[in-house]
């Protein structure tokens, strides 16, 4: 796994502009949610597991159709970035966090699939064309705000942020 790509993930201000305006560009676009009760609503919503869904598969089927070598490694990083990334971030950041605003496992389950996605995105940089939604949602993160939903048929549509 990338050590600076770990280090940069453990820098991010998890959730720190929850619920201030959207201020910095995002790639997608966006529509901010009224608060933590909706968010969580939605981030545990068969819409956005859909979604989230369908944007791995995209990266999981675009590695077996044009590098089948390379997606050999899948489950060696996804364990490495569970290890090292996933459950430090838990443990330092987001259980104290939702603890904290009483918003349970589903903020620690919705945050832990996005960054492995986005780990395993970055592992495969090196594949060209190869699928990149979850690296553009840890663009969201790094504003301080929460990516929780998706409004429309994916990948039309808005995403949903607190």
């Amino acid at each position: 796994m990338d050590e600076s790509f770990a280090t940069e993930l453990e820098k991010i201000p998890w959730f720190n502009d929850c619920g201030q305006p959207l201020i910095a560009p995002l790639p997608f676009d966006a529509e901010q949610v009224s608060g933590w009760p909706q968010a969580m609503d939605l981030c545990s919503s068969q819409a956005w597991e859909d979604a989230t869904l369908d944007a791995r598969n995209r990266l999981t089927e675009f590695l077996h159709r044009h590098h089948r070598d390379a997606y050999q490694r899948w489950n060696g990083i996804a364990v490495s970035a569970k290890e090292r990334v996933v459950s430090r971030l838990c443990e330092t950041s987001w259980r104290a966090f939702a603890d904290r605003m009483g918003l349970g496992k589903s903020l620690l389950d919705a945050a832990s699939w996005d960054v492995i996605a986005a780990v395993m995105e970055h592992e495969y940089r090196s594949c060209k064309g190869r699928p990149d939604f979850f690296l553009q949602l840890l663009q969201v993160y790094r504003a301080g705000h929460f990516p929780c939903g998706w409004q429309g048929r994916w990948p039309g549509g808005r995403l949903l942020v607190w």
